[in-house]
């Protein structure tokens, strides 16, 4: 025979776990559905970042004396480019980069020329212009947003030596 006052003790018991349980699990739930929007955003902002190079990619000069080219990059996406955050690399070897055009935004649409630079002094391209074909990948980053987008591109490029 059970005794009513234990009885209302347990059921006061297991109605505070369950509502414990339930409150963790609403939070997790609610953690969860941040992060999931967070990655759209971050995806939303990845899908708009995207550059093209624009110089004729047959024939981009290459100064072997100070190890110097000459990049025009359009910002092809649909948001603002970070011009600080740029990599070119040539072969995989990591260039230097400024903006040589003197440009402060970088606007969807808009053409930056950027100078890049060998400072390892390890590219060299003495002899015929077919040994001078070159991988050229490009990194872009995007400002605009909170969340920031990235797109990189790959090229076959010929540098001719001026």
């Amino acid at each position: 025979m059970a005794s009513g006052p234990s009885e209302i003790v347990l059921l006061c018991a297991g109605l505070l776990v369950a509502g414990l349980v339930s409150g963790v699990l609403l939070e997790s739930w609610d953690d969860m559905s941040d992060a999931i929007d967070d990655r759209s955003k971050e995806g939303l902002e990845d899908a708009k970042t995207k550059a093209s190079l624009v110089n004729d990619p047959t024939n981009i000069g290459w100064d072997d004396t100070d190890k110097i080219a000459t990049i025009y990059l359009q910002n092809s996406g649909e948001t603002f480019l970070d011009l600080d955050e740029v990599g070119i690399f040539i072969n995989s070897l990591s260039l230097t980069v400024q903006v040589a055009d003197g440009s402060t935004t970088w606007t969807p649409g808009s053409i930056v020329q950027f100078t890049v630079q060998d400072n390892t002094d390890t590219l060299s391209f003495p002899g015929s212009q077919s040994e001078n074909e070159v991988k050229i990948t490009i990194t872009v980053v995007s400002t605009s947003t909170g969340y920031s987008g990235a797109s990189t591109v790959s090229e076959e490029v010929r540098l001719v030596t001026e």
